[in-house]
């Protein structure tokens, strides 16, 4: 089966004084134009109380995808469990499938920054118990009936999901790693793996590389079948670099956003594929506008020296996406909404399905 090329949905909204709802009317277009021209599937992400994402409700958005579309995936994530009750959130997934007739999925994470935690009464050293319990919860509910539970954060007597998921045995169920560890545990579970570069953007090549080694060789221990694997990619396509490189400054805006959450950039491998403690929140927020990092990334010869943006030109993006192919990599999900005008977006979107996804259509 041939890669299957996504978009995502970012909702980053860095200046503010725009109307939130142009926001979403452009993250809108996005799912409208991924079911007119081909795309796989649509990722759509949710954060709070910040402008690096503004979208506080990843099953909403997803559900209304999912109303005005008749073809494409529509993946809810990544979501924090520690934000929610799990049988809730189980329950308005259900109610996201039948929606969506099936087409539905959910990523899922334990959250990697304080910030939000903060907020919501949720300790740090609270958070990987408090999700470990909530995926048993959710993959659970939505099979058994009568479920009860009796754990050291959730504790509940016998129930059942009205409605259940319409996808049987239940919708895809997607982890976000980023990690060596956690990469490893994704594999274990026998689950299917959301990963992107750990500190954001501007990934040097190798990375990748020994996540998706280390997913596999840990899938091989357990015997189980392989999951998938989806990558996120900064992606802006030109028919010369010049013009792929247009949008460059937005790029690097949303990256520095990004560092922001997690605390600046690193530089050898082994610190960038550690996982990543909740630690002290160090982000900075006035009035909503997270303070960004000031890293200072050059554009010139991104290719040669970054798996991660991919701005360039059709020829090279079809090469790129065939290395993650051949790497292992099922489900490539393009994040180009990074601050730039939302029709450029759509006709970025209609430039990739004419230069570059018939080079991966299924025979």
């Amino acid at each position: 089966m041939a890669l299957k090329i996504w978009v995502s949905t970012p909702f980053f909204y860095p200046d503010m004084s725009r109307p939130w709802s142009e926001v979403l009317d452009d993250m809108l277009s996005i799912v409208d134009a991924a079911e007119d021209l081909g795309f796989e599937g649509v990722a759509i992400n949710e954060n709070h109380f910040q402008n690096y994402v503004t979208n506080p409700s990843a099953i909403t958005f997803a559900t209304l995808a999912a109303a005005r579309t008749e073809r494409i995936q529509i993946l809810p994530g990544i979501v924090p469990l520690p934000n929610y009750h799990p049988l809730l959130l189980a329950s308005q997934m259900s109610l996201h499938d039948h929606v969506a007739n099936g087409r539905a999925g959910i990523g899922v994470a334990r959250g990697g920054a304080r910030f939000q935690f903060d907020r919501i009464g949720v300790a740090p050293q609270d958070v990987r118990g408090i999700y470990e319990e909530s995926l048993e919860i959710i993959r659970r509910a939505w099979v058994e009936d009568d479920m009860s539970f009796d754990g050291k954060y959730f504790a509940f007597p016998r129930t059942t999901l009205v409605p259940k998921p319409i996808t049987k045995p239940h919708p895809g169920l997607w982890v976000a790693a980023q990690s060596v560890e956690g990469v490893t545990r994704v594999a274990e579970q026998g689950l299917n793996l959301v990963t992107a570069a750990n500190y954001g953007n501007f990934e040097p090549f190798g990375d990748l590389d020994k996540i998706i080694a280390v997913y596999d060789e840990a899938v091989k221990k357990t015997g189980n079948p392989r999951g998938e694997v989806m990558v996120y990619r900064h992606t802006w396509l030109g028919h010369t670099e010049e013009e792929a490189t247009r949008y460059f400054d937005n790029v690097v805006s949303e990256y520095n956003h990004y560092l922001a959450a997690v605390g600046g950039a690193k530089k050898t491998q082994d610190e960038r594929l550690t996982t990543r403690g909740v630690g002290e929140d160090t982000m900075i927020v006035r009035a909503g506008c997270v303070e960004p990092a000031t890293e200072t990334p050059s554009r010139d010869n991104l290719f040669e020296k970054y798996s991660d943006p991919v701005l360039t030109t059709p020829d090279r993006m079809i090469e790129r996406f065939k290395s993650l192919e051949q790497m292992g990599v099922d489900h490539v999900t393009c994040l180009m909404a990074t601050g730039m005008p939302g029709r450029e977006v759509v006709k970025n979107m209609e430039l990739m399905a004419k230069e570059v996804l018939p080079a991966f259509a299924d025979n």
